[in-house]
């Protein structure tokens, strides 16, 4: 299995509650659509940062696939074109904003 973990942020202009009824009902139910994703779960987040150093979190997603190759696979579909054009209307399109890691090995402690 492949997963990737991906850190959103909002675009400033776009309020909390539009961009999570944005991300739940309109952009996620996109990746039902692509048969590569296995796993698609977001996280909307309360940011609880300490001090005002960098912007929050609003989000995290989770997806999995079965090999890195079925992800790019998907990314090239027309769904996937679709999804970020949504996309782009309510995150920040920097690695700040669309933050995107691959799991490495998960280490379970409890």
């Amino acid at each position: 299995m492949f997963t990737i973990m991906v850190v959103v942020r909002k675009k400033k202009e776009v309020s909390m509650a539009e961009f999570r009824r944005v991300w739940k009902e309109v952009y996620g139910p996109m990746y039902q659509q692509l048969p590569q994703v296995k796993s698609y779960v977001q996280y909307h987040l309360d940011d609880r940062r300490k001090d005002e150093s960098e912007d929050p979190i609003e989000g995290i997603a989770v997806m999995s696939f079965e090999s890195e190759n079925d992800m790019k696979e998907a990314w090239k579909s027309e769904i996937y074109k679709k999804a970020t054009s949504v996309r782009q209307g309510i995150m920040r399109e920097t690695a700040v904003g669309v933050h995107v890691a691959s799991v490495a090995e998960i280490v379970k402690i409890v």
